[in-house]
């Protein structure tokens, strides 16, 4: 991607209002939760935006994309047994015949891929070679307009050491998973919505969020890293942050990447429900500049004035 093209302000949307509400944020990217294999490998559904008809769903997404927002499907994170994935894994072809058509049938304008398997890092089966894979075969598949791929790995995944009880095997070049899996088809990951929440090692205070965006955004380059937090720990999560935390994250972050080759990619957040009254868009967008008056770098492509 080029390093002068606007930052993200991304959200997930799993749970909340009508996915309609998520049209009346300064987000610039929706992603919806989750698209996830079942024992035998056929995709389902799942999230509160499924309970809408399908008439409504496909509305409130081009109410979402007229307003200059990429709107994704996730293929599922946490909670997808490992069985599940690694009948995936043995079954790409399949499985990416399977995202392209929903992709196609909902007009998202892409897929996340949100996999999150130690497992498939540990020796189960190849996890590495199942993620290449897939992204190549969605980047071969994928029609123009809606072949935005994204990848949503954990912080641990970029470390080679296994810090912490994350004990990987060894990669074809000595790597940790997700710096072998960037080697591989990073050229076709459009960006990284990394998550810097839920392992403490990685994300216990800000400092070490800083410090391993920096570690991950040596590898990625930091114009395709977005810094992802946790909005809230409610439901036992790690690492969630508010505004003021927000502001003392990205700002040093931007300043850092101002002058070198790069620009800092953007903020993702989990997720909406946390963000009902837009308060966070707002806050994200103005400290991004992708707000009317905002203090960062750049408009908003698409951009409209600033919300009341």
């Amino acid at each position: 991607m080029p390093s002068n093209r606007p930052p993200h302000n991304l959200i997930y949307y799993s749970s909340g209002n009508s996915l309609a509400a998520a049209a009346n944020g300064l987000y610039t990217d929706v992603i919806l939760g989750f698209l996830y294999p079942d024992d035998n490998g056929n995709l389902q559904m799942g999230g509160d935006w499924t309970n809408e008809s399908p008439e409504t769903l496909l509305s409130d997404i081009q109410l979402l994309q007229s307003e200059a927002q990429n709107v994704l499907i996730s293929f599922r994170g946490a909670g997808v047994d490992s069985a599940a994935y690694k009948t995936c894994a043995q079954n790409v072809n399949q499985l990416v015949n399977g995202i392209v058509g929903i992709v196609n049938q909902w007009g998202f304008n892409g897929v996340d891929i949100d996999y999150e398997d130690n497992a498939g890092f540990q020796g189960a089966y190849d996890g590495v070679t199942f993620l290449d894979e897939l992204t190549s075969g969605l980047a071969a598949a994928l029609p123009p307009g809606r072949n935005i791929i994204t990848h949503a790995p954990q912080t641990a995944y970029w470390d080679a050491s296994g810090g912490r009880g994350f004990q990987w095997a060894p990669t074809a070049d000595g790597l940790a998973p997700y710096a072998q899996i960037w080697k591989d088809v990073g050229n076709q990951i459009t960006w990284i919505n990394n998550q810097f929440y839920n392992t403490p090692y990685y994300d216990q205070d800000t400092p070490t969020q800083i410090n391993w965006y920096e570690m991950v955004a040596a590898v990625t380059g930091p114009q395709n890293l977005l810094m992802g937090l946790l909005l809230s720990c409610e439901g036992g999560g790690e690492g969630c942050v508010n505004l003021n935390d927000m502001g003392q994250i990205v700002p040093p972050l931007q300043a850092y990447y101002a002058a070198g080759p790069g620009q800092f990619g953007g903020v993702m957040a989990w997720q909406f429900s946390f963000d009902t009254d837009g308060s966070w868009a707002q806050g994200v967008a103005e400290v991004l500049g992708l707000t009317q008056g905002g203090g960062g770098g750049g408009a908003r492509v698409g951009s409209r004035p600033p919300r009341p």
